[in-house]
């Protein structure tokens, strides 16, 4: 299964010239040759030009209104290039956020700024100890005169401390592991009472942890019923699951192609690599796992298209079947291509080895193998349907 229709061909194609221009080894190596990598805001006003931050976004804000399954195809692009921006926190998860929650007012404030780059967006919403609990929320909100004041630490935010607001997850009620009554309030950059530690991630990439001491925002930043907002916040962490499916169909397509050059061009005995049996069974095996995941990456997508079908737990279910299969083929294809280039594979002047940390990232972000198969597991034992 493959790119299905004309505006998504045409939306990665153009997305793949762009990124191969804008985004490639050389620029990677150079942004993360400084001590901390700075967000490149001219990087991020040039994918506002192109209209990607507003895929989802009203055309009366200011987007292009496209259907979730049409922006999944710039997502594998990104994949396939060195690409560190927060593209999905933002244009994905935080716009359907806003989208679902927000009223009238508020998606007229904070939509637009979003979708044509002038506010980077994020959701703050996982929590150190959450592990995959999205449920495991321990950040108050409590009620003021003036509005709420909120306090408690969020963590793992790309780009974190850059950002110009945050959509901060809650609770105005109930304990940690209780769906009802999480709030998402709108945090804006400079906020009193807000400070970040930064670290780095599998390729350097910049992710900052979040305290929250005191931070005081009114009751307009409030965004939906108080107490409503989890199952908004579920749906955005189904779309960002279909969409590290789509990250990975790129980077797994890169990382088989470069293998594959490489095997054919380094000579061993006087033959090239790919003519020994064992070698072209690993490019085979290779070429299989990121077949079957760009099929499961677009039947993790058309969950969200028009015409979906799926209930929303065969849905969950769905998704953990793509997020197992994708885990599983970043470590599998990752560990071959490092295999088939020998110690050169691992050094830091060679694209491969940045590719392949990325994958690792991918394998354990959402929900590692081990995680989703456990949910898999568990719905079997109960006697459901995953693919009926």
């Amino acid at each position: 299964m493959e790119i299905q229709t004309h505006e998504q061909r045409a939306l990665h194609d153009s997305a793949a010239r762009f990124l191969s221009q804008q985004c490639d080894f050389t620029r990677h190596r150079r942004q993360h040759q400084g001590t901390e990598v700075p967000f490149d805001r001219a990087l991020w006003a040039r994918f506002a030009e192109m209209g990607w931050l507003g895929v989802l976004v009203p055309e009366s804000a200011g987007g292009l209104g496209y259907p979730v399954a049409d922006a999944l195809p710039i997502v594998e692009a990104m994949g396939a290039q060195f690409v560190t921006e927060p593209y999905q926190e933002v244009a994905l998860a935080s716009a359907q956020l806003l989208l679902a929650l927000g009223d009238e007012a508020q998606r007229e404030c904070w939509l637009p700024p979003l979708a044509d780059g002038r506010a980077l967006t994020l959701l703050a919403h996982a929590e150190h100890g959450a592990r995959y609990d999205l449920r495991c929320v321990s950040t108050r909100a409590e009620r003021v005169k003036e509005g709420y004041r909120l306090n408690g630490a969020k963590c793992a935010l790309p780009f974190g401390d850059s950002a110009d607001r945050w959509l901060v997850s809650a609770r105005t009620s109930g304990a940690p592991g209780d769906a009802e009554g999480i709030s998402l309030f709108v945090v804006e950059a400079g906020t009193a009472g807000m400070r970040f530690a930064r670290h780095e991630g599998h390729c350097g990439e910049p992710w900052a942890d979040m305290v929250l001491e005191g931070v005081a925002v009114p009751a307009s930043a409030r965004l939906g019923a108080e107490g409503s907002a989890f199952a908004a916040i579920e749906a955005a962490h189904e779309l960002l699951i279909a969409a590290a499916g789509m990250e990975a169909v790129g980077t797994l397509q890169a990382v088989l192609e470069s293998t594959r050059e490489y095997a054919g061009t380094r000579r061993q005995f006087g033959k090239p690599l790919s003519s020994f049996q064992v070698i072209a069974h690993r490019l085979v095996d290779m070429f299989t796992q990121v077949e079957l995941t760009r099929s499961l990456a677009w039947m993790a997508a058309d969950q969200f298209g028009p015409a979906r079908e799926a209930s929303p737990e065969r849905r969950r279910l769905l998704l953990s079947a793509c997020k197992a299969q994708v885990s599983a083929a970043c470590r599998q294809v990752g560990e071959q291509a490092v295999q088939i280039h020998g110690g050169i594979g691992m050094t830091d002047e060679l694209a491969l080895s940045h590719q392949v940390r990325r994958l690792l990232g991918i394998e354990r972000r959402l929900g590692d193998r081990f995680e989703h198969l456990g949910r898999l597991a568990e719905a079997v034992s109960a006697g459901e349907a995953i693919y009926a």
